[in-house]
């Protein structure tokens, strides 16, 4: 099976690393953020240099952010079992430098197994059809749910700041997704 993952947020902790930074420069507090649905488009309406935020902070960021608990040890067990990893991420060149050297480089050294990495995706429903992804895991709504329209299975990630969705299956913990892909492809 070919299984389709996003980074941010949904193997990394993204957002709780994004936060102090933007607590520091801007004194805006975990609680103000929070009230006001957080999302990265968020981001750009709140932040007035949010272009320069990006440039300063998302590469050095996107180096360090830590992992969420389980996710090396579930991805080497899928792998083992035969399923392809494929890493689609919306990262690109306006918020990062190199996204692709970027990623590629924090995925080797935390010793994440997978198959493919890509980069600057816009569109993730229609490259999971190009890379023949059969189940895809992301923590965005609005991905998922494109995903989904597509005929993919899906499993939303979920986190604080994403809302639960009727619509989406919902995982919480890497655990959570290594029982569900064994459900569903048992």
């Amino acid at each position: 099976m070919n299984i389709g993952i996003d980074i941010d947020d949904t193997i990394t902790n993204t957002y709780e690393t994004l936060l102090p930074i933007i607590n520091l420069k801007y004194g805006m507090s975990f609680d103000k953020i929070l009230k006001k649905n957080p999302s990265y488009d968020m981001l750009r309406n709140i932040l007035p240099d949010f272009n320069t935020f990006v440039l300063d902070n998302y590469t050095a960021m996107a180096k360090v952010v830590p992992l969420k608990e389980g996710v090396i040890e579930v991805l080497s067990k899928l792998k083992s079992q035969g399923h392809k990893i494929i890493f689609i991420t919306a990262r690109n060149n306006i918020e990062y430098k190199n996204p692709y050297e970027l990623s590629y480089d924090y995925l080797k050294v935390n010793k994440i197994p997978f198959d493919k990495l890509i980069v600057n995706v816009k569109d993730k429903a229609r490259e999971c059809i190009l890379q023949d992804i059969d189940l895809f895991i992301d923590d965005n709504t609005k991905n998922c749910k494109a995903v989904k329209n597509r005929g993919i299975e899906t499993l939303q990630f979920g986190t604080i700041f994403t809302p639960e969705s009727k619509h989406l299956k919902r995982v919480n913990s890497w655990e959570e997704v290594y029982n569900k892909v064994q459900e569903m492809y048992a």
